[in-house]
């Protein structure tokens, strides 16, 4: 898969940057062991369950 660079404003960086911080807490590892690209995809885990449930 090639990486796609995408442009992210201040907000979602900020909203970026607070996901990883809690992941990296629950997973006990340094927020800077976390890149940006796995917090997308840990938000996307977490949509698909809220949506299985609604659904």
């Amino acid at each position: 898969m090639r990486p796609v660079g995408v442009y992210l404003d201040r907000e979602a960086l900020e909203i970026l940057d607070e996901v990883r911080e809690s992941l990296a807490r629950q997973l006990g590892v340094r927020k800077e062991r976390i890149s940006r690209s796995m917090a997308v995809k840990h938000l996307y885990h977490l949509s698909k369950q809220v949506l299985k449930k609604s659904s």
